[in-house]
C-alpha cells in the first residue's frame, strides 16, 4: 500500500448474503453529515463529486445505501442489475428525512472508491448501519428471443472502447465510442436509442433504469452490437424510484401487473427480441439496523 495516503480503515464482519469474511477498506479523513429539513422528501438526490472531494445535497438514505453497496459495491464496472437493485426493510423515517454530506478523503481515490467501500464506512460509522444482500424471487420483465429470431448487428472489433468508472477514454483519443455507452435523441415522437458496442446486459440495463421492473437477460445471446431502437417518449420516461420496490411505489392493478410494457412491440419489431411479464431473481440490499443521526 502507498504510505502517502493516509487512509482510515474499519474492520467488517458481512452478514448473510455476502461470504463472511473479515475485510479492512479506506474511509474519508474528514465527513460532515447533517439534516435538512428543507428538502423535498420525494424528490431525488442531489449533489456532485471533484478529485478529492464529495459534496451530496438532499441524500436519500436509500439512495446511498443503493450507491454505496449496489452500485458501486463491486467496484468500478458494476454488474447491470446493481442499478436496479431494491433496498427494503429499515424504519420509517428512512423516507423522511434528507441529509447533506461533504466528505473529503486523503488524496485523490477514484469515483468507484468513494462511493463505494468508502460510503460504506461512512454510513456504517454515523449511522450504525448494517445491512446485507439478497437474491429473491420477484416480478420482472424477462427478455427473450422473437418467433423470427434477433436482428441484431454485431460491433466490428475494435470500433468501440471499453471503459469503467474510473477510467473514461483519454482526452483527444481517436477512437471515441465507448462500448455499452447509450445515446437517446428525440425528434417530435420519436426517440432515438443508440448503444454503441453493447451486449445484451447492456440493453436490459438500460430499460431497467426506465421501466417498473428490472429486465432480466434470458436470450442467451453473447458478444457486442450497435443497438439502433426507436420508440415513443412516454417509452423512456422513468416509471420507478431507485432503490424502491414495486410495492413501495405506489398502488398497481393485477393487470398491470400481468401486461407487457408499451415498449415490447419495438423491441419485437426492430430488434427480433421482445419481454414478456415473469417472475425471476431480484437482488435486494436489506436493511438490518440503522440509527439516526445523532451528532455531526
Amino acid at each position: 500500500m502507498n504510505q502517502s495516503r493516509k487512509l482510515f480503515f474499519i474492520t467488517l464482519t458481512f452478514t448473510a448474503g455476502w461470504a463472511s469474511a473479515q475485510i479492512s477498506r479506506p474511509g474519508f479523513e474528514v465527513a460532515s453529515i447533517k439534516l435538512n429539513a428543507r428538502c423535498d422528501t420525494g424528490g431525488p438526490s442531489g449533489g456532485r463529486s471533484t478529485p478529492g472531494r464529495m459534496a451530496l445535497e438532499c441524500a436519500d438514505l436509500r439512495d446511498l445505501i443503493l450507491t454505496a453497496y449496489g452500485i458501486y459495491g463491486d467496484g468500478a464496472n458494476p454488474a447491470p442489475g446493481n442499478f436496479r437493485m431494491q433496498v427494503v426493510g429499515g424504519p420509517a423515517w428512512m423516507d423522511s428525512t434528507r441529509y447533506d454530506i461533504v466528505a473529503k478523503p486523503a488524496g485523490n481515490p477514484p469515483r468507484s472508491e468513494m462511493y463505494g467501500p468508502m460510503m460504506q464506512s461512512l454510513l456504517e460509522d454515523r449511522f450504525r448501519l448494517k445491512v446485507h444482500r439478497e437474491t429473491r424471487q420477484g416480478p420482472v420483465y424477462l427478455l427473450t428471443l422473437a418467433k423470427d429470431g434477433p436482428k441484431l448487428h454485431a460491433t466490428k472489433e475494435g470500433a468501440c472502447v471499453i471503459a469503467d468508472m474510473d477510467h473514461p477514454p483519454e482526452a483527444g483519443n481517436a477512437l471515441t465510442r465507448v462500448c455499452g455507452k447509450t445515446k437517446i435523441s428525440s425528434a417530435g415522437t420519436v426517440v432515438t436509442v443508440d448503444i454503441s458496442g453493447a451486449t445484451i446486459g447492456n440493453l436490459c440495463s438500460q430499460f431497467s433504469l426506465v421501466m417498473d421492473r428490472e429486465v432480466v437477460d434470458q436470450t442467451g445471446i453473447g458478444g457486442r452490437f450497435d443497438i439502433h431502437l426507436e420508440v415513443t417518449p412516454g417509452d423512456m420516461q422513468p416509471k420507478f424510484v431507485a432503490g424502491r420496490t414495486i410495492e413501495q411505489q405506489g398502488q398497481i392493478t393485477d393487470d398491470q401487473m400481468d401486461a407487457a410494457p408499451s415498449i415490447s412491440t419495438a423491441l419485437q419489431q426492430q430488434l427480433g427480441l421482445k419481454l414478456e411479464t415473469g417472475r425471476g431473481p431480484v437482488q435486494v440490499l436489506v436493511v438490518d439496523h440503522i440509527e439516526r443521526l445523532t451528532d455531526n
